[in-house]
């Protein structure tokens, strides 16, 4: 533990490897290959603690109704309504931040 880890050059090797994976991985690569290289970069990634899969977030219809519904209810100065609407996002696990951009939301 007392010597350096030397974890930049370890990430620099994974670049490499994603470099030589993506110049080398094409329509005629066989299925094993390909699968190969994820599970060796997923792996070391594993072992660097870099986080390989990005999770996305999606709304259901009805939050996104509910989510025009409050812009709306704004835009009309019907700030009860809004608040309303607000307080069910919330209740549903869905958090609302008015940014200068527009409306943000996060799962909480």
């Amino acid at each position: 533990m007392d010597d350096d880890f030397n974890t930049a050059d370890a990430v620099s090797a994974v670049f490499e490897l994603v470099k030589l994976s993506n110049s080398t991985a094409d329509g005629s690569s066989s299925r094993e290959y390909l699968s190969y290289m994820k599970e060796t970069l997923e792996t070391l990634c594993q072992i660097l603690g870099i986080v390989t899969e990005r999770k996305t977030e999606t709304l259901e219809e009805e939050v996104e109704a509910l989510i025009a519904a409050r812009g709306q209810a704004r835009k009309e100065k019907n700030f009860a309504l809004a608040d309303q609407i607000r307080q069910k996002l919330l209740d549903m696990g869905i958090v609302l931040e008015d940014t200068r951009e527009g409306v943000k939301w996060k799962r909480v």
